[in-house]
C-alpha cells in the first residue's frame, strides 16, 4: 500500500511529495531537507520507540556521526514546530534510548480515532535555551473538509478555531549561492564564476530571515559538473542559487535560477548579457528576483522582504578594485605566509583603485590579522595598518557586519580589551548574524572565559554557516578535546581532513589527539607534519619541540630551540615560541623573561594565557600571576584552550 500523501498532526499538515509542512492558515513551516526527512520519519511511526541508532543511520546515510548532531537535529525540529521537551505535544526523549513521536498522527478526508491521552513526556536535558510552545491541548484532533480541498490544493478548511501564534522568534528561510559554472571549458573565468556567488552572498545575507551560507562553505562546488540539488541537500539548506556565466572580452552572459531543494523545482529563472563593466547591475537584478522570489516564504517565517541597495554594503562599482579583491581573497584562503602575503598586496591594489571599497578594507585588516599566528608577523607591523583599515571600512559603511566584526578582533588581539571585544562582535551579529567570523571571535573569547556552553554555541554557528571551512571544523574539534570529548572531537577532525586533507592546523589537532589516546609516536608523527607544511612558521615547531621535551627527547628539543634563538638574532620569532622552549626544558626564569616581553610585543597567543596548558609549572609564579594582573585575565574562571 503506497505510503499517504498527506499527514496531519496537532496544527500541522505534511505533504510529502512536496517536501513541506503547512500551518493550519496555509503558511508554510520552514525546515531545512534534514529537518523534514526526520520529521517524516517520526510521522511516519507514530507512537514507535525510534532509537538513535536507526535515526543516525536514516539522516546520515553511510556516514558516522557523533550523537550530539542528533540531539541538536530533534532540538531544531522542536522548537521549529513549537514544542518544548518538558511538556511535549510532539516529540517525547525516552532517556538513554531515543525518540517517540506522542501526537496522533491521521490522514486527512479519513475519520479520526477517538483521542487518547498523550503520555507524560520524560525531560531532558536542553542544550539551548527552548522556545515557548504555542497554546495548546494535548490530543486535540482537527480534520480537513472534503478530500476535493485537499485535491485544490491551497485553501485548508478546519472544523476549529485557529491556535494564538506562537511568541517564539520564527523560523528562518536557509539559501546558498553556489559558483558560477562556465558556459564554456575555454576563456574560463575562475575568479568571476566564485565572485559572482561572494557577491549575491554579501548582499542577500543582509536580508532578515534570511540564513545564507558563506562563500567558505560553497567554494568547492566550483566547476561545470557540479549538481545544485546534491549541493543544497550537503549545505542543508531550503533553497540554492545556481548560474552559469561566460565572459569574453568586455562582454559577459550570465544566466541564473532559485531551486527548491526539496524537488529541484525552478522558483525563478533568467539569463543577462551585458557588457563587463555592467556586473553589479547584473548581481543587483539577480539578488532582487531571488528575493522577490523568496518573499511569501520570508514573510511567512516572519523576515522582512525590503529592498537591497543598490551598491551593497560597503562594495564597489569599479571593475579592476573587484577583479584585485576577488584574486586576494582567494589568496588568503589558505591561510599560510607566503599565500597571505600575496593577498595583502592585491588588497592593496584593490583599494588603489578605489579607496572607497570598504570590503577591500575589512579584507587587508583580515590577512594582516592572519599573519599574526600564520606567519610570525610582529604585532608592531600589523597593528596600526589593521587598525587603519577598519577604521577607514566603518567610515565608509559604519553598518558593515564584516568591519563591526574585524573592529572586535583588533580590540581582542591587540588591545586586550575584553569587554570591548565581546561588544564589538556583539554589535556585529546584531547587524548581520551571517557572519561567520564574528561568532567564531565571540566563541573564542567565551571559550577563555568560563563561558563554555555559550561560546560552543556560537563556534558551532560559525561552521554551521561556513561548514566546508577546515579552520572552523579544527578549532571546534581542538575544543571539543579540550572539553574532554574526545570522540566528538575526532569526528569534527576528520571533516576537516575530508575538505583540506594537508590542512596543517589539522594535523597539528590530530597530533593533540593522539597524546589523548596514549599514542606518543602518532603524535609526534603528526607534529612533524605539522612543521612541514607551516612554512617556517615558529608555533609548530615550539610545539614539536615541548612533547619532545615532555617525552624524553631533550637533545631534539634543544636543538629546535637554538635554532629559533639563532633566527631570531635575524628577522623577528615570536616571544611565546621560545618560551614554550624554555618552559619545556626546565627553565623558568628564561620562559618567563620571553613571555613578559611577548607582552610587550603585544603577542596574540596571550589571549589564552590563563587556560593554555604550555604552562604547566608556571602557574604559581609570581611573575606569571603578575604577567595574568596586568592583563586583566586574573578576573575569569577556569576556560579552555584549543592548544
Amino acid at each position: 500500500m503506497p505510503a499517504p500523501e498527506l499527514l496531519a498532526f496537532g496544527e500541522f499538515v505534511l505533504q510529502r511529495s512536496q517536501q513541506r509542512v503547512l500551518r493550519h492558515d496555509g503558511s508554510e513551516l520552514s525546515l531545512t531537507p534534514r529537518l523534514f526527512d526526520a520529521l517524516l520519519l517520526f510521522v511516519d511511526n507514530p507512537d514507535t520507540l525510534l532509537d538513535k541508532d536507526r535515526l543516525m543511520r536514516a539522516l546520515w546515510p553511510g556516514l558516522v556521526v557523533e550523537e550530539n548532531n542528533l540531539s541538536q537535529t530533534v532540538s531544531s525540529l522542536r522548537r521549529a514546530l513549537g514544542d518544548e521537551p518538558a511538556g511535549s505535544r510532539y516529540i517525547q526523549t525516552v532517556p538513554r534510548r531515543g525518540f517517540r513521536f506522542i501526537a496522533p498522527v491521521t490522514v486527512p478526508g479519513e475519520t479520526a480515532p477517538p483521542a487518547e491521552p498523550v503520555p507524560e513526556p520524560v525531560p531532558e536535558p536542553v542544550m539551548t535555551p527552548p522556545t515557548r510552545a504555542t497554546a495548546s491541548h494535548p490530543g486535540r484532533r482537527w480534520a480537513l473538509v472534503g478530500g476535493a480541498a485537499v485535491a485544490l490544493g491551497g485553501a485548508w478548511l478546519w472544523l476549529r478555531k485557529p491556535e494564538p501564534a506562537a511568541d517564539s522568534p520564527p523560523g528562518s528561510v536557509t539559501l546558498a549561492v553556489l559558483p558560477f559554472k562556465p558556459l564554456a571549458a575555454e576563456g574560463r573565468d575562475e575568479l568571476l564564476e566564485l565572485g559572482m556567488a561572494d557577491s549575491l552572498i554579501t548582499r542577500l545575507s543582509l536580508v532578515p530571515g534570511l540564513v545564507v551560507r558563506s562563500v567558505g562553505s560553497v567554494r568547492r562546488y566550483a566547476g561545470s559538473d557540479q549538481d545544485p540539488v546534491r549541493a543544497a541537500r550537503e549545505l542543508d539548506v531550503d533553497w540554492i542559487v545556481d548560474g552559469s556565466l561566460q565572459r569574453r572580452g568586455d562582454q559577459l552572459r550570465v544566466s541564473a535560477r532559485l531551486l527548491r531543494t526539496s524537488d529541484g523545482s525552478a522558483g525563478w529563472s533568467d539569463s543577462f548579457d551585458a557588457q563587463f563593466t555592467g556586473v553589479f547591475d547584473m548581481q543587483d537584478q539577480i539578488s532582487a528576483r531571488v528575493l522577490q522570489a523568496l518573499a511569501p516564504r520570508l514573510q511567512a517565517s516572519g523576515g522582512a522582504a525590503t529592498g537591497l541597495p543598490g551598491k551593497p554594503l560597503g562594495g564597489t562599482r569599479n571593475t579592476d578594485a573587484y577583479e584585485f579583491y576577488l584574486a586576494a581573497t582567494r589568496h588568503a584562503q589558505a591561510r599560510r605566509g607566503d599565500s597571505l602575503r600575496k593577498s595583502i598586496a592585491l588588497f592593496r591594489q584593490a583599494l588603489d583603485a578605489d579607496p572607497g571599497y570598504a570590503l577591500a578594507h575589512v579584507g587587508l585588516a583580515e590577512a594582516l590579522r592572519e599573519t599574526l599566528l600564520a606567519a610570525d608577523a610582529p604585532a608592531s607591523d600589523v597593528f596600526q595598518p589593521a587598525k587603519q583599515a577598519v577604521q577607514r571600512a566603518l567610515a565608509l559603511a559604519p553598518d558593515l557586519a564584516a568591519a563591526l566584526s574585524e573592529q572586535g578582533f583588533s580590540l581582542y588581539y591587540f588591545d586586550f580589551d575584553w569587554p570591548g571585544a565581546e561588544r564589538g562582535f556583539r554589535r556585529a551579529l546584531a547587524v548581520n548574524p551571517n557572519v561567520a567570523m564574528a561568532h567564531f571571535g565571540l566563541a573564542q573569547l567565551l571559550l577563555t572565559q568560563d563561558r563554555p556552553d555559550e561560546g560552543m554555541q556560537h563556534l558551532r554557528l560559525a561552521r554551521e554557516l561556513d561548514p566546508m571551512s577546515p579552520f572552523l571544523n579544527t578549532l571546534e574539534a581542538g575544543y571539543l578535546l579540550a572539553r574532554g570529548q574526545r570522540e566528538a572531537a575526532r569526528l569534527r577532525l576528520q571533516r576537516a581532513f575530508d575538505i583540506t586533507p594537508d590542512f596543517y592546523l589539522a594535523h597539528r589537532t590530530q597530533a593533540l589527539l593522539h597524546l589523548a589516546d596514549g599514542q606518543p609516536d602518532l603524535a609526534l608523527a603528526a607534529l612533524r607534519r605539522t612543521v612541514e607544511q607551516a612554512g617556517g612558521n615558529s608555533r609548530p615547531q615550539a610545539l614539536l619541540g615541548m612533547h619532545l621535551a615532555r617525552l624524553g627527547h631533550q637533545a631534539e628539543a634543544r636543538a629546535i630551540l637554538d635554532r629559533l634563538l639563532q633566527r631570531s638574532q635575524q628577522q623577528f620569532v615570536p616571544p611565546i615560541s621560545l618560551a614554550v622552549l624554555h618552559n619545556a626544558l626546565g627553565e623558568t626564569t628564561q620562559a618567563l623573561d620571553a613571555l613578559e616581553r611577548a607582552h610587550v610585543a603585544r603577542d596574540t597567543q596571550l589571549v589564552f594565557l590563563k587556560d593554555d596548558p604550555r604552562w604547566a609549572g608556571l602557574r604559581e609564579q609570581p611573575r606569571f600571576v603578575a604577567l595574568l594582573r596586568q592583563l586583566k585575565l586574573d578576573r575569569y574562571g577556569p576556560g579552555l584552550s584549543p592548544s
